[in-house]
């Protein structure tokens, strides 16, 4: 091959990556959901489009139904897509199938409560953008940083543009963060980490500066979200003490110091202070009593539910069908309160099947990642969402971002990038009822 020949080549091929990187950033801008709107509650912003989150949803489905239907035809059924249409389908399945057998509740209320578990779907945008472009681990975190940066700038501006908007949404009395946008909290948080994490474990880069930087402004000023917050600050100073154990000493040291100081000279004040900001969210979160607190009384409920069922699920009761369950516990019963415990009340015990098949899936990938920086930061993510997991749960409404992460691991998996596109359009493997990963 002649020099000018391959010049073309390389020169195709970077332009063909940017093009990849600028559809990954906008599938991104989509899966994060800041441009969706979930109705007038405080995560919403003002000018995001009603609709928009189930338009999206129906054309994943259109193309997952597609991918897989296409690969059947084909006889080369890919086991991870596989994973990725059947796992929302079933659990859709049960938890609308649950509500209808406990409460006689339409299937279609059931199917409309749990449809954020449907943003799994996005797994069947990513993959074929990045395998088309051979796009690299480092890419998918160039497009990650670009659309941090895309809602930040339209977060703040928004914030000084129209402010009025933001501070007359729905949001609780005692909640002073009325300028807060909580939906693109994931992806500051994730951006956060990962810049983070690549920051530590090897020479810093310009893609890993903007993304730790951009993601903590992000989750201070935008998100403003408290357990989203205080979850990627834990998770930091995990990630800092496992990879730079003398910095995490230095700064714990430098910390005390400075507390110590502060207290000697503006004790009082600090203190009151302090009360000032936390006896209100603590106060919020626990009640006056812990018998009192919504979120005890949820957990003895669904416990008590549970256990009277023989652990069978009881499915997705939504709000909209006559009340919800608020018309049995009470105003302050939501079943999204109690994270994973919630989750089981809606599947039951297949709950634990849900979890084997998710652990089958990622372990495959993850074993094949030879890079210790990529495991040190998908590890990182992963140890973000276990620590919230108690409250948050892990999967209904976190579908996008396992999508996001098995592409990561996908990205982290697969041997540089060097044959053309032809590659993922006809692979090598022989047909059978399923091939790798």
């Amino acid at each position: 091959m002649s020099t000018g020949s391959r010049v073309a080549g390389v020169s195709g091929y970077i332009g063909g990556r940017r093009v990849g990187i600028a559809l990954m950033t906008a599938l991104f801008c989509s899966a994060f959901q800041f441009f969706h709107s979930f109705g007038k509650a405080f995560e919403t912003q003002p000018l995001a489009p009603y609709l928009l989150l189930e338009a999206t949803l129906a054309a994943l489905i259109v193309l997952a139904t597609t991918t897989v239907a296409m690969e059947l035809a084909s006889g080369r059924l890919r086991s991870l897509d596989a994973f990725f249409l059947l796992f929302p389908l079933c659990w859709l399945t049960l938890s609308a199938g649950f509500a209808w057998f406990a409460f006689d509740q339409p299937v279609i209320f059931g199917v409309s409560e749990d449809r954020r578990i449907l943003t799994l779907l996005y797994w069947f945008a990513f993959d074929p953008v990045r395998r088309r472009y051979g796009l690299t681990l480092s890419d998918i975190l160039v497009a990650l940083a670009l659309c941090a940066c895309i809602y930040l700038i339209v977060a703040v501006g928004l914030q000084l543009l129209v402010p009025d908007r933001l501070s007359g949404r729905e949001i609780p009395d005692l909640d002073t963060r009325r300028l807060r946008m909580s939906a693109p909290g994931d992806c500051f948080a994730i951006s956060f980490l990962a810049g983070l994490t690549g920051c530590l474990i090897s020479r810093p880069r310009a893609v890993d500066i903007v993304l730790a930087v951009v993601g903590l402004i992000g989750l201070l000023q935008v998100a403003q979200t408290r357990q989203l917050t205080l979850a990627a600050m834990a998770t930091a100073l995990i990630i800092v003490w496992l990879l730079r154990p003398k910095w995490a000493l230095t700064m714990g040291i430098i910390g005390a110091v400075a507390f110590v100081a502060t207290i000697m000279v503006r004790g009082p004040i600090l203190f009151e202070q302090l009360a000032d900001a936390l006896l209100p969210n603590i106060s919020e979160f626990f009640g006056s009593s812990l018998a009192e607190n919504a979120r005890i009384h949820t957990l003895g409920i669904v416990t008590r539910l549970l256990t009277e069922n023989h652990f069978f699920g009881l499915g997705a009761v939504s709000l909209l069908y006559d009340g919800g369950l608020s018309r049995f516990y009470g105003r302050n019963f939501f079943i999204n309160d109690v994270g994973i415990l919630g989750e089981v009340f809606r599947v039951g015990f297949f709950y634990a099947a849900f979890v084997w098949a998710y652990a089958a899936a990622g372990l495959g990938l993850w074993q094949r990642i030879n890079s210790a920086q990529h495991r040190a930061m998908i590890a990182g993510i992963y140890l973000f969402y276990f620590l919230q997991a108690p409250t948050d749960g892990f999967f209904y409404r976190l579908g996008f971002v396992h999508a996001f992460l098995f592409l990561l691991m996908s990205a982290a998996a697969s041997r540089p990038y060097q044959t053309s596109s032809l590659a993922y359009r006809t692979p090598s493997h022989p047909a059978a009822s399923l091939g790798p990963l």
